[in-house]
């Protein structure tokens, strides 16, 4: 699974690079999934590096330089806030707590982790995001794995939120 996501990411930044002076692509690609046996929700989010530091140079008004030698001490706790405003998701109608678990650099794409605990059982997942879209036109493609079942989600700039069923 991870394999297919990492060429689905490959794929898509070649194509946003091989369209820049047509129009540049903005994407996030993020794959969430339910672990049963840790009652748990494990998400991972991949994001273009320097679009995150321009966002959070913005919200906080001061340069960030993630994944350098003068990245900021407090660059963690920014990123937690940032994403606590932006990113959420409700479990069965209910809003859950997104713990930030930490980041790794690949390349130029920052590998953001995410838990949600206590999850007992999944009928639906509503999910809103709405990172970076102060700053472009950007769309964020969701792959879950859920008791089996898989699913896709697109959110965009017109489309913040998206539910899923199972």
């Amino acid at each position: 699974m991870k394999k297919t996501i990492k060429i689905v990411f490959l794929l898509l930044l070649f194509l946003g690079l091989t369209s820049a002076s047509l129009h540049k692509f903005y994407v996030s690609v993020n794959q969430l999934d339910y672990v049963p046996e840790k009652k748990a929700i494990e998400i991972t989010s991949r994001i273009f590096i320097d679009d995150m530091d321009l966002a959070l140079e913005k919200r906080f008004g001061k340069k960030i330089y993630l994944g350098t030698s003068k990245e900021v001490k407090d660059s963690k706790e920014l990123l937690r806030k940032y994403f606590q405003e932006k990113f959420a998701i409700k479990v069965n109608e209910q809003e859950k707590e997104i713990r930030f678990l930490g980041t790794e650099v690949e390349d130029n794409v920052l590998i953001c982790y995410f838990t949600i605990k206590n999850i007992e059982k999944i009928n639906s997942l509503e999910i809103k995001d709405n990172v970076l879209m102060e700053l472009y036109d950007q769309q964020h493609i969701f792959h879950t794995h859920v008791l089996g079942k898989k699913q896709s989600l697109l959110l965009t700039s017109e489309k913040i939120r998206g539910q899923l069923n199972y």
